[in-house]
């Protein structure tokens, strides 16, 4: 026989048929839920109560025949059914709630608090819900909702919005527990009530929506560890509300449980299939409900401790490699970044023999007696201010600063990189020094420097000493001579050794001062460089005359990476 449908639809009968028998059984199955749930938490409080736990499990005994006596008759073939079943299936579970409210009526005639009450009530409200739908119940598988009355109506025993009420009222939030914070998602109110008490007893802290979109709100504002998701729900089901959990990057975290009155395997499959982590059907047994709640909420727990412990390592080993770079940087201050690289890798550096190089020295005119007339932080802040100038100077010529020794400052051309053109690439540096320190004179502050600078050319030991200080240095008669290139110099010029010259000439206009005393008693030859030859600045690209550039290139097959720019001004050139 065909089941009997809601009027209006029977020409869909073969259709609806499937869905019609689903609805019958989740719509039975809810307030059997709610009794069974209510029924075992008063069976845990009734501890010691010898008569209240005898009646408990005799309300728990009837609640699980009516599930069994629904599995039978309802998981048939639609085809399969007759109108007896239907019968049956009225009698049984009518017969049963009757049976459940005499044993509610002994419960509460015994004396107990306010809580066992309330929840006397919830469970009256749910056993009253059993026969009422029971009652309607038609032979050809409806729900009618004119059958009349019961043989023996169930009054419920509370009803939602009376003062004895202890469901949570609105604005009341759940507080903050260790367990883990669970959103359950139900638009039964009874359903939602009978879960959220059974996991506070367990310890967690419970939020509820009662459809798909407030839960989705929830959500947004709130911060959950796992949602408890309804399926069969007005609007949006459970398994929209799924999808849109699944489908929001800051929600992929949230562990989701499908619960429903509707045990059927390709509703489990599709669940898990879209992300659930797993599926309970109603009734819950609570031993499973919290084995599995236990155990998601443990590994969501594992996971979150896992990724906190991989953030902090990540942060550590950023910091690792900030604190690494900031080392490295200060060893590249102190050390050319070649010296610096064969130090990090090898813990030392071998001694280097540099047979062609340009040694550079600056000495301030007057500086005594500039320390005289200033305060020492003034002293230094100058200094810093010059010599800062000077880095940026010799950075921009390639060139390696060496040291500074109290008002002089010590460059090199031509090292660790071995290159032809360090000599003019020197004497371009030398010469926008000079500038520099013009162009910073303060003669309204009383300052108002002069500097000498002394070039040389010539073969050079380098190396790294000390072990707690690292210091690059270094040593041959070179260097002390291009010292005495310094002293032997002019405020505000650029003075040259004769091997030097040599290597410049064809570049720089040189002023020759025939043979010098130096302070050590040694006569040497020596030249003022002037400035660029007038026919090698013409117009160029980006600052680096074009004439200029031709001829590096020639000479020493580069491109020339720097000019000083005060040289492209006529007035440079007298």
């Amino acid at each position: 026989m065909e089941i009997e449908l809601v009027p209006g639809a029977q020409e869909a009968s073969a259709l609806s048929a499937p869905a019609v028998l689903k609805k019958i059984r989740h719509d039975l199955k809810t307030p059997l839920n709610q009794i069974i749930g209510y029924a075992e938490m008063l069976l845990e409080d009734a501890a010691g109560r010898s008569e209240a736990e005898t009646a408990l499990r005799r309300l728990l005994d009837s609640a699980q025949a009516c599930l069994e006596v629904q599995s039978r008759l309802l998981t048939r073939q639609p085809e399969e059914l007759r109108p007896e079943h239907f019968q049956e299936l009225k009698e049984d579970q009518t017969a049963r709630s009757v049976y459940m409210g005499e044993i509610l009526a002994e419960l509460r005639a015994e004396p107990a608090s306010e809580e066992w009450a309330h929840d006397l009530d919830r469970l009256g409200i749910a056993v009253s819900n059993l026969g009422t739908l029971a009652h309607r119940l038609s032979a050809q598988g409806t729900l009618v909702e004119d059958a009349g009355p019961l043989e023996a109506p169930i009054a419920p025993l509370w009803l939602p919005g009376s003062e004895s009420s202890g469901a949570a009222q609105p604005g009341n939030e759940p507080t903050a527990r260790a367990g883990g914070r669970i959103l359950v998602v139900d638009d039964n109110a009874g359903n939602r009530d009978m879960l959220s008490r059974r996991l506070e007893r367990e310890g967690y802290s419970v939020d509820t929506a009662e459809d798909g979109r407030q839960a989705l709100e929830k959500l947004e504002t709130g911060s959950f560890d796992l949602v408890l998701l309804d399926i069969v729900m007005p609007e949006l089901d459970g398994f929209a509300v799924l999808q849109s959990i699944r489908a929001n990057q800051r929600w992929k975290e949230v562990a989701v449980i499908m619960i429903s009155a509707l045990d059927e395997i390709k509703s489990v499959v599709r669940c898990i299939e879209m992300g659930a982590e797993d599926y309970l059907p109603k009734p819950f047994d609570p031993v499973l409900l919290r084995a599995r709640i236990g155990a998601i909420l443990d590994r969501k727990r594992l996971r979150d401790e896992e990724r906190l412990r991989t953030a902090q390592v990540e942060t550590a080993l950023q910091e690792a490699e900030r604190q690494k770079q900031v080392a490295e940087g200060m060893l590249r201050n102190i050390l050319p970044a070649k010296i610096a690289q064969e130090l990090q890798s090898a813990g030392t550096v071998e001694p280097m023999y540099f047979e062609d190089v340009t040694i550079g020295f600056t000495d301030f005119v007057g500086f005594t007696i500039a320390t005289e007339k200033l305060a020492a932080e003034e002293i230094v802040g100058l200094l810093h201010e010059y010599f800062t100038a000077f880095d940026r100077i010799v950075s921009r010529y390639g060139l390696e600063k060496m040291k500074t020794i109290g008002d002089s400052y010590m460059f090199v051309s031509g090292m660790p990189d071995r290159r032809p053109s360090h000599p003019v690439d020197a004497v371009l540096a030398a010469l926008e020094m000079v500038e520099t320190v013009r162009t910073m004179a303060r003669p309204n502050e009383g300052i108002e420097w002069q500097m000498r600078v002394g070039l040389h050319t010539g073969p050079v030991i380098a190396g790294v000493v000390g072990i707690h200080k690292f210091a690059f240095d270094v040593w041959g008669d070179s260097v002390n001579f291009s010292s005495r290139m310094e002293s032997s110099g002019a405020p505000n010029r650029v003075n040259l050794s004769e091997r030097t010259y040599s290597r410049v000439k064809d570049f720089v206009r040189c002023t020759p001062r025939g043979r010098v005393l130096t302070k050590d008693g040694r006569e040497a030859e020596m030249f003022f460089a002037d400035g660029v030859y007038e026919k090698l600045i013409d117009a160029g690209v980006e600052g680096i005359p074009g004439a200029f550039a031709r001829r590096y290139r020639i000479y020493f097959q580069r491109a020339v990476h720097a000019f000083p720019a005060f040289l492209l001004r006529p007035e440079s050139h007298p």
